[in-house]
């Protein structure tokens, strides 16, 4: 098949020209590059990617990172030792031995090495497998580091969580995945041996303890967790970063050529209700 250089959102291509996968100031413009390496192959049948779904995940990844960056290694879009998987996410290794309390769930789920694979749609079978193998490569290349340095293979593996506005009973019955029993309701976990767990933010309870991760949920679910982050206390440093974030990507969405009536009350209460300070 024949293969072309293009931008991956708008599918422009020229021939014999190198496009970034992602513009870097907006993303509904192409963007020339000038570093051949920059340029992406893709296949002339490829679909382009969603811009709404491409900027509400984008915006998951760097509300992640942010939160998460000053107590470990992050790596958004890491990419995988064995071409052609997809990159992760993003990827978390803690270099403290606990995260802040003030976290809460997230906190919890981010204490070991970890794959976060956040979605802004109700996560499908086929996506959780997706992910389900970058979870199997990167503990491959755990296990090919441990022979190399002639290691013990009792490795503390990784783990994965799936974070999704909300799952289907279909999907989660298809994987066997259960109900935490020691977690709050809207965690599920797989047999003990996959380390993967799935988190139906729609499902959380309304708490402090949940907060961070229901920010990524949507519709009321979303509407309510910003409610409770703008009430916060103007000194919290968790609520300056979040709202930052949010104000880049009330901006992101402003710009997307359509937008449906969530995109439309989302932008309303962030204008509304957020307000930047840095007391």
């Amino acid at each position: 098949m024949k293969k072309t250089k293009s931008c991956r959102i708008c599918r422009y291509y020229e021939l014999d020209e190198n496009f970034c996968a992602v513009a870097p100031n907006y993303i509904g413009k192409a963007h020339l590059c000038a570093d051949f390496e920059l340029g992406i192959e893709l296949d002339e049948e490829e679909e382009p990617i969603d811009l709404k779904i491409f900027t509400y995940e984008q915006f998951s990844k760097d509300y992640l990172e942010k939160l998460l960056s000053p107590y470990g290694k992050v790596e958004a879009e890491r990419t995988l030792t064995i071409p052609p998987s997809p990159d992760i996410d993003l990827w978390f290794a803690p270099r403290v031995s606990e995260l802040p309390q003030e976290l809460g769930l997230l906190a919890r789920l981010a204490k070991t090495r970890a794959l976060l694979e956040p979605y802004h749609h109700p996560v499908t079978p086929d996506e959780v497998s997706a992910s389900l193998i970058k979870l199997l490569e990167v503990q491959g290349e755990f296990h090919r580091a441990a022979e190399r340095e002639q290691e013990s293979l009792a490795l503390d593996l990784p783990r994965l969580w799936i974070l999704a506005p909300s799952i289907s009973e279909e999907t989660l019955m298809g994987y066997g995945a259960q109900a935490s029993t020691e977690a709050e309701a809207g965690i599920y976990l797989m047999a003990s041996a996959f380390k993967t767990g799935l988190v139906a933010i729609d499902e959380l309870p309304n708490s402090k303890e949940t907060l961070w991760l229901r920010l990524l949920g949507r519709g009321r679910v979303r509407h309510q967790a910003i409610l409770e982050l703008v009430a916060l206390p103007a000194h919290h440093s968790l609520r300056s970063a979040s709202l930052v974030l949010f104000y880049n990507l009330l901006a992101q969405l402003e710009a997307l050529p359509e937008k449906d009536d969530e995109d439309c009350l989302l932008m309303e209460l962030l204008v509304q209700h957020c307000e930047i300070t840095y007391q």
